[in-house]
């Protein structure tokens, strides 16, 4: 088999085994928000002066709260997994050398996640201040801005093996 069908291989064995992973996480944390999920709003509302959180039991979504009024929710979508779990599908399938993968993977999980949590920031002064720009914002921006920094994370990574073969 060719280079690129083993990385095809590679990509959908590994993509696909960590979103079935994560989704019994997911579903072990039913019908409540994950942990992770949980942890990435408590981060966006500390960061977010005048903001708290209300999660009800039983519910998916944690709520961010604005001077006594729900602003924003924040489910599970949210938090970022999704796109740290294609760029890992695409480093795992895009084969290095063990000790690249030792610092590259925890520095690429922190610098999305940054980003992610920036994003939620942005998002929650944004709805504030200009809610009518919020779902342009929401739906197109941001997620395009996220998705370009796995796209240069992986051509990070891409140039790294390069020069680890030169």
């Amino acid at each position: 088999m060719n280079k690129a069908g083993v990385f095809l291989i590679r990509f959908i064995i590994t993509y696909l085994g960590l979103n079935a992973i994560y989704q019994v996480l997911v579903q072990v944390a039913a019908p409540n928000p994950d942990a992770f999920t949980k942890l990435v709003a408590q981060l966006s509302s500390a960061l977010s002066p005048g903001t708290s959180l209300y999660s009800a039991e039983g519910f998916n979504k944690i709520q961010v709260i604005y001077q006594g009024k729900a602003l924003v929710n924040i489910l599970e979508g949210c938090n970022g997994m999704a796109v740290w779990i294609t760029l890992l599908a695409f480093v795992v399938a895009f084969k290095g050398k063990n000790k690249d993968y030792l610092w590259f993977l925890p520095l690429s999980f922190f610098l999305l996640q940054a980003g992610n949590i920036l994003r939620l920031i942005v998002l929650i002064r944004i709805k504030i201040a200009f809610p009518h720009w919020f779902d342009l914002f929401h739906t197109y921006v941001f997620p395009a801005a996220l998705y370009a920094v796995a796209f240069g994370l992986m051509v990070w990574w891409t140039q790294l093996i390069k020069q680890n073969k030169a």
